[in-house]
């Protein structure tokens, strides 16, 4: 009777299966027929954009692939669009710019990303554990554990990625203080400043001036742009610089000095934080030595005397 119901649920979920697989290919042939004209200039677009990168290959399955490819992007990500609220879309879309990961990828190709790794990880747990145990109701949840998994760990991901990008951007910043001042004093605005950092500087400050220089170029006043560096960023010694520039712009005070003060609050608080850790490192290293060193020497120094004695009374 149980392999008369694994059998049926077995050929319950082949049928599932196959019918969306037809419902998909009919979509995808109306698609075609549909948007003939408008696939055919996305696909020269995108080959005028790869020219010279990409060697010769068969134009027809290319474009079939490329198309399916395309079509299934699409529906999927209008699918998790509808499916995810706005609140968690923005919490997301914000963590991957916080973690400088627009760089190559849009916002709709990491969440197409993180949904697939999931629904993967999940979908390959679940089959194994229906292989192995021929139990459904255990599949389904080994389902759900592994996608809580799998979240959790990217979510980790992104938390960390943040975190080395903050220490990055805290240490270029003395040194791209002293190169804005520099400018500054030799007779730049500080719009040209942040140009010549984003020219002589490599970095992940460097590709935020750059950010905040598009936007000014855009038309965003100089103050929201900068306002909109801070808010990506989240670091304090940061939004203390900016404010002070948005400050001395407002009330005319003159920027160079207004930047050596900053670039020299800076470096004394990165002295102040360095003695900071000096002063918990004895306290960090206690524990490793009550626990691994000092018993190591003490078996090393009492252990050929404890054996003696242990001799000695055995006689």
């Amino acid at each position: 009777m149980q392999d008369l119901l694994l059998g049926a649920v077995g050929l319950l979920l082949f049928i599932v299966l196959l019918s969306f697989a037809v419902i998909f290919l009919l979509a995808y042939a109306v698609s075609v027929i549909l948007f003939k004209n408008r696939i055919l200039v996305e696909n020269r677009i995108g080959k005028i954009r790869i020219l010279g990168d990409v060697k010769p290959q068969n134009e027809d399955g290319t474009h079939l692939l490329e198309t399916l490819r395309m079509l299934f992007y699409k529906v999927f990500n209008f699918i998790l669009s509808k499916v995810i609220t706005d609140k968690k879309l923005e919490r997301f879309y914000s963590k991957l710019e916080k973690a400088g990961l627009l760089k190559n990828r849009t916002k709709e190709q990491w969440l197409y990303l993180r949904s697939m790794v999931i629904l993967f990880f999940s979908a390959s747990a679940g089959l194994f554990s229906f292989i192995t145990g021929r139990n459904l109701l255990a599949s389904f949840v080994l389902m759900g554990i592994s996608m809580l998994y799998t979240a959790f760990f990217f979510n980790f991901f992104l938390s960390r990625k943040i975190e080395i990008r903050k220490r990055k951007i805290l240490k270029d910043l003395p040194y791209t203080l002293d190169l804005i001042t520099a400018s500054v004093e030799a007779g730049l605005s500080f719009d040209g400043a942040m140009s010549r950092v984003v020219g002589n500087i490599n970095g992940e400050l460097s590709d935020e001036f750059a950010k905040s220089l598009k936007e000014i170029r855009m038309g965003l006043e100089r103050k929201t742009a900068l306002k909109n560096m801070c808010e990506r960023c989240e670091i304090k010694e940061l939004s203390t610089f900016i404010t002070s520039v948005i400050q001395s712009d407002e009330l005319g005070v003159g920027l160079g000095r207004v930047l050596k003060i900053e670039a020299a609050q800076i470096r004394e608080n990165r002295k102040h934080a360095a003695r900071e850790k000096a002063m918990k490192a004895p306290v960090k290293m206690l524990f490793p030595l009550i626990f691994f060193i000092f018993p190591a020497i003490f078996i090393i120094i009492l252990g050929p005397a404890v054996i003696q004695l242990i001799q000695f009374f055995s006689r």
